[in-house]
């Protein structure tokens, strides 16, 4: 592989422990088993592509020097970071297997979708990101992939969007008018009220749940408000309650204002 390597804007979000379950796989094989699968950058149209090392966005004039990888973002990543660590014993990225993909006149984005989901069942989140596919410059797309890339489940995004959990984010990839009920600003709005709280709690749908069921669509921004009213010191008390208990305390904290 003499190119450089790049991934595309949109492709699933990078798992840590999936990265390091790999790590230990090219230690004990020496090698990845399942070749990473890539085209050539050039084809991959006004897609944004970023450098798979610096993470900095490539120029389109660039594109030549890359290849893109469309299957096998963690073993590449784990491949770095075994190369470069302690625990290499020889191994770098020469070692890896790679296979380039003939689209065959097909899209780069059906490909793309295609690979990710026969290798890999794809599930909600990754159905966002096969929507990112299809419309990068969607708004509702892109707020939805912020949260899922911050580890919060598509069902809690489908809560912020459209106050239910049960859009299909698969149906919205085929037909984005489904979107037609999303609320962005509405969940915007919530969303930066929730973001100032504690990861353990941001990552959850407690938040969302009491303004949703407490508020509804009529009276959400007024509970909105008291969750605003919390101190700093009230949203950090949060870091050492237990899961079971967060429901109840955030109930009892707004009782008070």
């Amino acid at each position: 592989m003499h190119k450089k390597i790049a991934f595309v804007d949109g492709n699933r979000a990078i798992n840590e422990n999936n990265v390091e379950k790999h790590v230990e796989s090219l230690k004990e094989f020496g090698k990845n088993l399942v070749p990473l699968l890539y085209v050539d950058a050039t084809e991959v149209g006004n897609r944004k592509i970023f450098d798979a090392i610096t993470d900095e966005e490539v120029k389109p004039e660039q594109y030549g020097d890359y290849n893109v990888v469309l299957d096998g973002q963690h073993r590449f990543k784990a491949a770095l970071r075994l190369a470069d660590s302690d625990e290499a014993n020889g191994f770098t990225l020469d070692n890896l297997k790679w296979e380039k993909v003939d689209l065959n006149g097909k899209s780069f984005e059906d490909i793309l979708i295609e690979v990710n989901t026969r290798t890999q069942p794809w599930k909600g989140a990754d159905y966002i990101n096969g929507c990112i596919l299809h419309e990068p410059d969607n708004e509702v797309f892109r707020f939805a992939k912020e949260l899922t890339d911050l580890g919060i489940s598509a069902k809690t995004v489908n809560k912020y969007l459209f106050f239910d959990d049960r859009m299909s984010w698969a149906a919205v990839m085929s037909d984005s008018s489904k979107l037609k009920d999303a609320d962005l600003v509405r969940a915007k709005e919530i969303w930066d009220v929730v973001k100032k709280f504690p990861e353990r709690i941001r990552k959850r749908s407690t938040i969302i749940d009491y303004v949703k069921d407490t508020g509804g669509k009529s009276y959400w921004q007024v509970e909105l408000d008291k969750i605003k009213a919390l101190t700093d010191r009230q949203r950090k008390s949060f870091e050492s309650t237990p899961v079971a208990k967060l429901k109840e305390k955030l109930e009892k904290m707004l009782s008070a204002i």
